[in-house]
């Protein structure tokens, strides 16, 4: 699903907490099925999400940021070695290899606003979701493709 081309207001930052069983106020009502199933009781922890706003430790460097998340949100039984592994290769997969090193700041100190939201967006990739990966608005803050 892509909702990138509706209006501001229009709910889609609504419509994603609800699809990914994030919502803790207001009624809901109707089915959310994946494959005709109704979710696992794991669902959240199958899953990422990158929202809007960016939120990191700003001490902290791009390889630390995706390192904790590995860490601490991959399931237990993965050894040490294979979850640092991966977050190498979501490094290079998101071409942040030149700036994993560096310290992310915070907006307009740091990071530029495109490195924040590809971090961002490794930080959710490197807890290896099992399921999806929901993303708010994730070329938000990030200058337009030059032509």
């Amino acid at each position: 699903m892509y909702l990138t081309t509706l209006e501001s207001g229009a709910g889609k930052t609504t419509l994603l907490n609800c699809l990914s069983n994030r919502v803790t106020q207001g009624v809901i009502t109707g089915q959310i099925l994946i494959d005709g199933r109704p979710l696992p009781t794991s669902f959240q922890r199958s899953t990422g999400y990158v929202e809007q706003q960016d939120v990191h430790e700003r001490r902290s460097t791009v390889r630390e940021a995706l390192q904790f998340s590995a860490l601490l949100r991959q399931p237990p039984e993965v050894p040490t070695h294979e979850k640092l592994a991966y977050v190498d290769k979501v490094l290079k997969l998101l071409e942040l290899e030149d700036i994993a090193d560096a310290i992310i700041g915070t907006p307009g100190n740091g990071l530029s606003s495109e490195q924040r939201k590809r971090a961002t967006i490794g930080v959710e990739l490197a807890s290896r979701p099992q399921l999806l990966l929901f993303l708010d608005e994730p070329t938000s803050g990030t200058p337009p493709p030059s032509t």
